[in-house]
């Protein structure tokens, strides 16, 4: 079973999540705050980090964010809980870098079949390293990427995308494989995140003169290299 972070500043609701987890054999650990969980990420890796939109010291998607830039929480997958139900709040939560996004009054079956979901997939970070096409590096432990040794600014989904295209030069990747592989979920978002998103990426490789290895493949999807 998996080792699991709540992160919940109601004592209430922590102990009804650690009752729900741990009925089916999770390890949970818990923290009220973003500073303590970001404390037990250092002090020793859990697999998937649980936490509400609504923490008194940092929101949970700065949290998401936080958590990314964290060696200790690469392996991690995130999914924020929120009394958020618009489309446009999911969206913020996967673009800044969590796994999932669902409410909190969901049911039991529903919330240890989206924890059991994140789990089955591979972390978001996980591969190799460094990775390295043509002249652009990236660095996952240090969350950089490089052009010509210049440090290219990406906000986290950007990163999750370059850095999923950067696995799988060459290859023609469809925008529904995208959206599962980098956003890990549809809730809330369509494919036309995607073509946002590498718009926003090409953007960024253009003045590099490095725009060029980001091609669309029309009626496809796009390729990388």
């Amino acid at each position: 079973m998996a080792r699991i972070l709540i992160v919940d500043s109601h004592p209430a609701d922590r102990a009804r999540l650690l009752e729900q987890l741990g009925s089916v054999g999770h390890e949970c650990v818990q923290a009220s705050t973003a500073a303590e969980a970001l404390a037990e990420v250092d002090r020793c890796s859990v697999d998937l980090v649980l936490a509400e939109w609504r923490l008194p010291d940092m929101s949970g998607l700065e949290l998401a964010v936080e958590l990314r830039r964290r060696p200790g929480a690469l392996l991690s997958r995130i999914l924020l809980v929120s009394a958020k139900t618009d489309p446009q709040a999911a969206a913020a939560a996967l673009d800044g870098g969590a796994d999932d996004f669902l409410p909190k009054s969901c049911a039991v079956p529903e919330l240890l079949a989206r924890v059991h979901a994140a789990l089955r997939r591979p972390p978001s970070m996980a591969g190799d390293d460094v990775l390295e096409v043509g002249p652009i590096r990236l660095e996952r432990q240090n969350h950089k990427v490089l052009v010509d040794s210049n440090p290219l600014p990406l906000a986290p989904a950007e990163f999750r995308l370059i850095a999923y295209f950067m696995e799988h030069p060459g290859r023609v990747l469809p925008r529904s494989q995208l959206l599962e592989q980098v956003w890990r979920s549809r809730n809330g978002i369509g494919e036309r995140t995607v073509d946002v998103h590498v718009r926003r990426l090409r953007a960024a490789l253009e003045p590099h003169q490095c725009d060029h290895l980001l091609q669309t493949v029309r009626g496809f999807g796009y390729r990388f290299g």
